[in-house]
């Protein structure tokens, strides 16, 4: 692959992983709205180890071999 080529499938997937970001950010306010606060509490840590995940996974698409 060529420079621009991997620099196109490296803004693709960075662009994806921010798209979930986004969307599990959301996710933080429906989810404690129908849940129990142990439950709710439970699920937005799981969104968060999600986010931090995607964060790594763009740190790494990005880092230099």
């Amino acid at each position: 692959m060529t420079v621009n080529a991997m620099t196109g499938v490296r803004l693709a997937i960075t662009a994806f992983i921010i798209v979930l970001i986004l969307t599990a950010t959301t996710g933080f306010v429906w989810v404690g709205r129908h849940q129990t606060a142990t439950q709710a509490r439970a699920s937005r840590i799981v969104l968060s180890l999600c986010i931090a995940a995607g964060l790594l996974g763009v740190r790494n698409v990005w880092r230099s071999r």
